[in-house]
């Protein structure tokens, strides 16, 4: 379980840092905003298409990915509805609302987190793809269709196929399916491009918890609790049921999917709600909190599982 508190001990002080640049302003009022744009823009693409090509199609389509693909878009729709239909929130940030409760942080902490606890990412980096091609263009699709002015259904696709997130996982995954190799002055500038993803999200995050210049209202306190809750609670019961009773996998496999369900909310969620002005609150307040629960709920599962 050290290995859970050490994951979790590497963001927080990057997201301390930002905290602080956030209170000194040392940056100048639009640090965030510049920040997410260089995560959402250079560095998260530059990762995922990295990541990908670097992975066999059998190490990215498995059995733990099918659990964990048919857990997240389960809690995704679940999320989504009952703000549409309970909470009576507008699609957009209904969407916003969805991510943080089926998005899990599998760059920043999932990465590190498997490292430590499994000796591998190769899994990790398997949900990264799938949340990016999947639950990214699903969410995406919805933001863009409360954009002003309204975009016809053909830039839409436009707007989903040349997002720099989907582009880069899609060239990631042919390179992963044709076998083929970049070149190192390819990869190079890449893998430095690459670096740049935790860092700057994290930052970004830690300078949204205390920047005097861009203090965001409070989140509505119910929204942030039922998020909350299925993130961190439903979420990891759901993925366990499947992979137990669901798809009789391996004790091994339970306990990857198990915790990797219990991750929290992505930093990423915060990218996209600064881009698109939706819901920035309920993604900061959010993931701030899904981070705090999760910590002990890992560490629950890692203990009880784990054995």
């Amino acid at each position: 379980m050290l290995a859970v508190f050490e994951a979790f001990a590497v963001i927080g002080v990057v997201i301390g840092v930002g905290a602080i640049v956030g209170r000194t302003g040392v940056l100048g009022d639009n640090a965030r905003m510049v920040l997410n744009r260089v995560a959402f823009h250079i560095g998260v693409p530059a990762l995922l298409l990295l990541s990908l090509s670097e992975a066999t199609l059998g190490e990215i389509f498995s059995l733990p990915l099918l659990v964990s693909a048919m857990t997240a878009l389960t809690v995704l729709g679940v999320c989504f509805a009952l703000m549409v239909l309970v909470r009576r929130r507008g699609r957009a940030d209904a969407a916003i609302a969805a991510w943080a409760g089926s998005y899990v942080n599998a760059g920043n902490l999932g990465i590190p987190l498997s490292a430590y606890v499994f000796g591998s990412t190769t899994e990790i980096s398997a949900i990264i793809f799938f949340q990016v091609v999947v639950l990214a263009p699903l969410g995406i699709a919805v933001l863009n269709s409360e954009a002003e002015p309204r975009r016809s259904a053909g830039r839409q696709v436009v707007a989903l196929l040349t997002n720099p997130i989907i582009a880069g996982s899609a060239v990631g995954l042919v390179l992963a399916g044709t076998g083929i190799d970049l070149p190192e002055p390819v990869t190079d500038p890449l893998r430095l491009l690459a670096d740049l993803a935790i860092p700057t999200v994290l930052l970004a995050f830690g300078i949204s918890l205390s920047s005097r210049a861009e203090r965001l209202p409070s989140a509505d306190r119910v929204d942030v609790g039922i998020v909350v809750a299925i993130k961190t609670i439903a979420m990891p019961a759901l993925a366990y049921a499947l992979a137990r009773w669901g798809f009789g996998a391996t004790d091994a496999q339970v306990l990857l999917v198990t915790v990797i369900a219990a991750l929290p909310s992505a930093q990423n969620i915060n990218t996209y709600a600064a881009v698109y002005r939706r819901n920035e609150s309920l993604a900061r307040d959010a993931t701030l909190l899904s981070t705090a629960v999760s910590i002990p709920v890992i560490a629950a599962v890692v203990g009880l599982l784990g054995g």
